[in-house]
């Protein structure tokens, strides 16, 4: 189902109206509660006391709370949630082909000890963009919260306008590593990806597409310097990015500052150092751990690599570049830098 700029509830196929949780965020509280070996399927969880008006949403517990093994939600419309789908414990979770406007966080995973899934979830602003609404979504809102997963499989999904797309975390129980196929995030005010932890394994994202921007349209006064990756200091796991394409007006397409390796390979990065009116900001910028950047296109002139005293190795080979090499690199870091054209 997909339900445009309703004004009240749908009158077409199975709609559960939750009143329940009004001012609450224990997740224990949430609508529905799926338990082991136990699944939902084709219905649409809607508010009727979080209408679409010009206001800042009302904070509720989850739509669904999954936990306990081989939990699963499929073909599922979040119309209005405050906070979608929260997965803890569930070992084996299937969530798959969910959409609507969650506001404050789409699906959120942890605790899980067994390779949960994820597939075609969609999120974006269409139950409603009333400004202060979807303010609070473009400023808040993350529509994918990763925390403890051993094996995440994730393919085809994506969200349009949050503040962040997909946010790895560290959590009491750890952090993450997973396999992501053909994700994407648009409009991703602060970020598409952030990485703030993951486990050793690392996190494997392929055919990916991201942009990260704000405007007047969804998230007026933001100042947020936006960047399609941002590897925070406190990461220590590899993050690849294989086959992806970064584009839109963002200020730097990655900022690295974790102690970690960060890796593009075959990657298209179409545009860099527009929202800051032009101050050669560099595509990548990096002042920790290591950076490789392999057969890649840079598809604009200006500063491809900077990297700043702290950081500690870079491998830049064999990518074709619009009009020569033009870098930043403090003389500390180890560099292998050939075959760029």
């Amino acid at each position: 189902p997909s339900h445009q700029f309703p004004k009240s509830a749908p009158t077409d196929g199975t709609v559960l109206m939750a009143q329940y949780g009004r001012g609450e965020l224990n997740e224990t509280y949430a609508f529905i509660r799926i338990n082991e070996d136990a699944s939902l399927k084709g219905v649409v969880i809607y508010y009727p006391d979080q209408p679409c008006q010009n206001k800042i949403p009302e904070p509720y517990p989850p739509s669904i709370y999954m936990v306990g093994n081989n939990a699963a939600c499929e073909d599922i419309e979040l119309l209005n949630s405050y906070i979608g789908v929260w997965a803890v414990q569930a070992h084996r979770h299937y969530i798959a082909r969910i959409q609507g406007q969650p506001i404050h966080i789409g699906v959120f995973v942890d605790e899980t000890y067994d390779i949960g899934r994820m597939e075609d979830v969609h999120f974006n602003p269409w139950f409603c963009k009333d400004i202060n609404y979807v303010y609070w979504q473009t400023q808040f809102g993350r529509s994918f919260v990763l925390g403890r997963s051993d094996w995440e499989y994730v393919f085809n999904t994506f969200s349009f306008a949050y503040a962040i797309g997909y946010h790895f975390i560290e959590t009491p129980t750890g952090s993450m590593n997973g396999n992501f196929l053909g994700i994407g995030a648009d409009y991703a005010c602060n970020a598409s990806v952030q990485v703030d932890a993951s486990q050793a394994p690392g996190l494997l994202i392929t055919n990916g597409e991201f942009t990260s921007f704000h405007n007047n349209d969804f998230a007026p006064n933001n100042t947020f310097m936006s960047a399609q990756v941002i590897v925070n200091k406190n990461n220590k796991g590899p993050v690849v990015f294989s086959a992806c394409s970064f584009w839109g007006p963002s200020q730097n397409i990655a900022r690295l500052y974790g102690d970690s390796t960060t890796t593009f390979q075959g990657c298209q990065f179409v545009q860099w150092d527009l929202e800051d009116k032009k101050d050669d900001s560099a595509a990548i910028y990096s002042n920790n751990g290591n950076l490789i950047v392999e057969a890649c296109e840079f598809q604009q002139n200006g500063t491809q690599i900077q990297m700043d005293k702290g950081a500690k190795k870079a491998i830049v080979s064999n990518n074709i570049l619009l009009d020569g090499m033009y870098s930043k690199i403090d003389n500390s870091v180890k560099t292998a830098i050939n075959n760029n054209l």
